[in-house]
């Protein structure tokens, strides 16, 4: 029996409107105009970076999405890399400007990237993103990243760009070797899960097994031989209690990202409508720490609705 139950909210859109003589709550003139950006890792070349090295074969893509439109006011786009590591302030620098022709293959250096951010390698706890600054025929520029907003154009993530999702940046993990023994692996054995939800906390054990199976269905872009299956079980047992107790998720082992499809809780909504464990997102792996991270939501697409959502993070004993 469930620990709590929950009731399916669907609120109607509202619209509401607008006398058009009415000021707007901005001012429009100091409104501006970006471009929309699309970067992705070449699939086949290196994901990850090793400690102290910066031999590799790197390579980005570069792209204006056909959603975009005219960007006629646009004057280049910049490649800019974020360096962040815990504990210590963010680096960035501009290490490519005057791109002006789409989609653009990118060679990267990696050793002038690191040069360009006053280091000469990578070091273990970094991660290195690429993303891209945007100017304008009229000089400003507006940043693919800030310490105060983070990375730009995070609210376009539901666009589709050459039959996958858009992507905003490219992340490189300087990440430890690891294991992928599918019986005594680093990602194999009892670990500890963490879960919260507006619903309740919980921490339990959990059986991290190894599934040799691909998903269903491959995101673009990504290798199915590069793809590591783990089943979780069992799977938010005292909040949620699902009749599906297993999570499976999958480690491209290229760049050390998670492919999460939705999958089934075995549960129905009014008994008739099948409830998914949809959208998993902050999603990361890490194989220095063995950590898992991830947040999800229950779901309907039937009718289309669901409930808030449930963060898990996966450690060591």
């Amino acid at each position: 029996m469930k620990k709590i139950y929950l009731i399916l909210l669907i609120l109607p859109l509202l619209f509401v409107a607008q006398s058009c003589d009415k000021d707007l709550p901005y001012p429009i003139d100091d409104v501006k105009r970006g471009v929309v950006v699309d970067i992705t890792r070449i699939p086949g070349t290196d994901g990850l970076l090793s400690d102290g090295e910066t031999t590799g074969d790197y390579k980005l893509k570069v792209v204006i999405p056909e959603n975009q439109g005219d960007y006629s006011f646009m004057k280049e786009v910049q490649l800019l890399a974020v360096l962040q590591a815990s504990g210590q302030p963010t680096k960035t620098a501009v290490v490519m400007e005057n791109i002006t022709e789409f989609p653009k293959e990118i060679q990267i250096n990696m050793a002038d990237v690191y040069s360009k951010l006053g280091l000469t390698a990578p070091a273990l706890g970094e991660t290195l993103y690429f993303t891209a600054n945007v100017m304008l025929k009229n000089g400003d520029i507006i940043p693919g990243w800030t310490q105060y907003t983070g990375f730009n154009n995070r609210a376009f993530a539901g666009w589709r760009v050459e039959g996958r999702a858009y992507s905003y940046n490219v992340r490189y993990p300087v990440a430890c070797g690891w294991d992928q023994d599918p019986d005594n692996g680093t990602f194999i054995g009892t670990f500890t899960m963490t879960e919260n939800s507006p619903y309740g906390a919980d921490s339990y054990n959990v059986t991290l097994s190894h599934n040799p199976n691909p998903p269903a269905t491959i995101p673009t872009g990504v290798l199915a031989e590069s793809l590591y299956g783990i089943n979780i079980s069992p799977f938010s047992p005292n909040i949620w209690a699902p009749v599906s107790d297993v999570v499976t998720i999958w480690v491209n082992t290229e760049d050390l990202s998670l492919v999460i499809p939705n999958q089934e809780t075995g549960e129905l909504y009014q008994g008739q409508h099948p409830i998914v464990w949809y959208n998993f997102r902050d999603a990361s792996i890490n194989t220095c720490t063995r950590i898992i991270q991830f947040t999800v939501q229950p779901f309907v697409p039937a009718i289309n609705g669901g409930w808030s959502a449930f963060t898990f993070k996966i450690e060591p004993q």
